[in-house]
Order: C-alpha cells, then structure tokens, then sequence
C-alpha cells in the first residue's frame, strides 16, 4: 500500500497567551482524504491548535 500524500504537518506546536499555555507541543499530520475531527472538553485549546496551524 502507498503511503498517502501529507497535506498538513504540525509539529511542537505551542500556544500561550499571556503567561497561560494553552496549547503544549501538539504535532499531528492529516493525509491527503483523512478527515480530521478535534474534540475534547471546553477551554481544552481546540480553537487555538485550529487559528495557529498553517491551512
């Protein structure tokens, strides 16, 4: 099988405001016709992963 296209790597992504972090070292990679979901609780730094990451 043939390893699938990346379209999008994130890697050691970290995000702060202020003195919070609110998102530490966070990498993934999505693959060309993945679909990718993030979920977790309120406050849990799913916008800010998504604002961050290049797309």
């Amino acid at each position: 099988m043939m390893p699938k296209e990346r379209i999008l790597t994130v890697s050691h992504l970290n995000v702060s405001y202020d003195s919070i972090r609110a998102v530490d070292d966070i990498s993934f990679d999505v693959a060309r016709g993945e679909i990718v979901t993030l979920i977790g609780a309120n406050g849990a730094g799913k916008s800010s992963i998504l604002r961050a990451s290049p797309a």
